[in-house]
């Protein structure tokens, strides 16, 4: 499958809108030019292939990862979140969310430089400059935490190398070291890693390495990242009610 790597904006519906996944009931949380993010009441396996319908839209695409959302305690079945890339980049899926945006109904995500951590839960090792071995706990597509046994200064920066499997090839990126920190259970020591100029690299590491469910989104991060536009969204509700 063809992924498209441009970056472009993302939008956050509040409210949600309902929809369907390949016939089920679901809710599209957010979307984009690239994909979506789904709320559904059943699993749907990472790498499946997806029929979604929302609004006046249809799209096809794969399903990057899903998985049971833990923090919704509200209702007495599970609900799962979908990470969902379309087959072919949506100029229409764009212009209806900046429609839902200049309504009140929708906020770009991209002006709370907010970015989607995804916790690495296969082995994944490389090297930080001269440290090696590193490995790597979290990835984004503006950052990584790794963890070595040495200590490193906030400030430096050095080339962060590692590899996912030969068809993906090398990857090299530029971090800048946030901060760093002892491991509360080991010898060891994390490190927060800022990465600029890598982001489309970053973003299909991250497809394929959730597609083989070695990596998931972590949902306490979602969850905060949420709650912050949905806060934004009340606050600019109020601002607009008592201009009126």
């Amino acid at each position: 499958m063809k992924v498209d790597l441009r970056t472009g904006p993302r939008f956050f519906l509040n409210p949600p809108i309902h929809g369907t996944a390949n016939g089920g009931a679901a809710r599209v949380l957010d979307v984009g030019a690239r994909g979506l993010r789904l709320e559904l009441r059943r699993m749907i396996d990472p790498g499946s292939r997806v029929d979604v319908a929302f609004g006046p839209l249809q799209m096809r695409g794969t399903v990057l990862w899903c998985q049971v959302d833990a923090l919704n305690f509200a209702s007495d079945f599970d609900y799962y979140l979908a990470g969902i890339s379309f087959d072919d980049r949506s100029d229409d899926a764009e212009d209806f969310a900046s429609g839902l945006c200049a309504q009140g109904e929708a906020m770009r995500i991209v002006e709370m430089r907010a970015h989607d951590r995804y916790r690495i839960t296969a082995p994944l090792t490389g090297s930080f400059g001269e440290i090696a071995p590193v490995s790597i706990v979290d990835l984004s597509t503006h950052g990584a935490r790794i963890a070595m046994l040495q200590r490193v200064q906030p400030g430096h920066t050095q080339r962060l190398r590692f590899q996912v499997d030969e068809l993906t090839g090398p990857v090299t990126v530029e971090g800048k070291v946030a901060w760093c920190s002892p491991s509360p259970v080991m010898r060891e020591f994390y490190a927060g890693l800022h990465i600029d100029g890598g982001e489309e690299r970053l973003r299909c590491v991250i497809d394929t390495l959730c597609m083989r469910d070695e990596a998931r989104i972590d949902i306490d991060s979602l969850k905060r990242k949420f709650d912050a536009l949905r806060l934004a969204s009340r606050m600019t509700e109020t601002t607009q009610r008592l201009a009126v």
